[in-house]
């Protein structure tokens, strides 16, 4: 019997060990690209739902949790202190805290907390608070390795909503957009905060950088507010840049760029649209050439939801967050809208494999087939409150999510 007891423990700590391998530990994950290529998910028996692991209490804020190891990590608001949270995977246990004075007030009742998603690398996790504060933490401890204050520094305007440019970790390269008068991207060291570049100031927006890597070189792709901007990570060379905003100054460019191989899709609402750029290998040329294959408007303008892709085909909400927005399925080659969902109002988007969770700001989880043909939906299951917004994470078969009230673990595959 004792024998027994000892391998159903060995069986449960192996499971463990697995559901835990996977790191989801920065903005829109691993690929940089909201997807997750081998994992699957198991959907219940009709009649049952997902099991909830865990669930516990948070601050303000639309900063998406990220998973590094064996911890979970959010970024949330209380009080007049923002505050980051390292938590154990499995049940959702503080591990530690580090906390801050925040005096941020939104203009448009928005909340006060946190917009941006931290970022994991080499030891350290880097944040970036609504009011400008940008903390480097030991990822073990909390202890703060450094902080910079960007209005003090880079006289980082509040833009409308507050600073929200989730930190780019490329080797020593801590990358995002400050939106200061005199400076747009700003790298800092990882090891010790300082300012290693900055680029021209090109306004302050909620877009946030991701790599590019071609011909052993590693570029920052960014959706500013006056448009695509490519830049060296390791010099801090603007390599290229073109304009594309909206008419309207009401308005943000708050969707990250998705990379599809050497093309690059770029797509906002506020009557501007969607564009798609097409890298150009060319030894001839010093700088690389990003060619603009098709701008169209009504295709697939996101609000502030960064598509997914699979293949030659997008998935991703279009229209206004307060306008009722549809999910598209568009071809990549022409934007052509292959289908259309039923509104089922704003959310976030992960793909799966070949399955897209999509979590809608009413707590929905709808679960939908990736075709290119059909709009098919597979599972739906209440999972939080209303005013899910923030975007959230999917780590070897377990679902991170948030609303303004709670963060949840949520178990989507049987653990082998």
């Amino acid at each position: 019997m004792n024998f027994l007891f000892i391998l159903i423990g060995l069986s449960l700590l192996v499971s463990l060990h697995h559901s835990m391998a996977e790191n989801w530990s920065n903005w829109l994950g691993p690929n940089y690209n909201g997807s997750s290529e081998n994992n699957s998910i198991s959907l219940p028996p009709e009649g049952k739902e997902f099991e909830i692991k865990w669930k516990i209490s948070v601050g303000s804020g639309w900063s998406a949790p990220i998973i590094h190891q064996n911890s979970v990590y959010y970024h949330d608001r209380i009080g007049e202190a923002e505050i980051i949270h390292c938590l154990n995977f499995a049940t959702g246990a503080e591990i530690w805290r580090h906390s801050y004075l925040s005096e941020y007030q939104d203009s448009f009742g928005m909340g006060n907390g946190p917009r941006s998603t931290p970022s994991i690398r080499n030891g350290l996790i880097v944040t970036h608070g609504a009011q400008g504060m940008v903390c480097g933490l030991d990822v073990t401890t909390g202890k703060p390795i450094w902080v910079r204050d960007l209005i003090k520094d880079f006289q980082s305007s509040k833009g409308f909503f507050g600073r929200c440019s989730s930190p780019l970790i490329v080797g020593d390269r801590v990358i995002f957009d400050v939106g200061g008068n005199t400076v747009g991207l700003v790298a800092f060291s990882l090891k010790s905060g300082k300012t290693l570049w900055s680029s021209k100031p090109y306004g302050n927006d909620y877009s946030s950088s991701l790599p590019f890597f071609v011909n052993g070189k590693s570029f920052s792709l960014s959706f500013m507010r006056e448009g695509f901007l490519v830049m060296d990570i390791n010099t801090g060379r603007e390599e290229f840049f073109t304009q594309f905003r909206s008419p309207i100054n009401a308005s943000v460019n708050a969707t990250s760029p998705l990379i599809i191989g050497n093309r690059v899709f770029l797509s906002s609402c506020y009557d501007l649209g969607a564009g798609l750029w097409q890298y150009l290998e060319d030894n001839k040329k010093e700088k690389p050439q990003f060619k603009k294959l098709w701008h169209k408007k009504g295709i697939l303008d996101c609000h502030y939801s960064t598509p997914v892709a699979l293949g030659e085909y997008i998935y991703g909400f279009h229209g206004r967050q307060e306008r009722s927005p549809v999910i598209r399925c568009i071809r990549l080659v022409d934007g052509e809208i292959m289908w259309e969902s039923p509104s089922m109002g704003a959310g976030n988007l992960i793909r799966v494999s070949d399955k897209i969770l999509v979590l809608l700001e009413s707590g929905e989880l709808v679960i939908l087939k990736t075709s290119s043909k059909s709009c098919d939906i597979l599972f739906r299951q209440q999972i939080l409150g209303s005013e899910s917004r923030a975007h959230f994470s999917f780590a070897d078969g377990f679902l991170f999510a948030r609303d303004k009230r709670r963060l949840i673990c949520l178990q989507l595959s049987k653990l082998e």
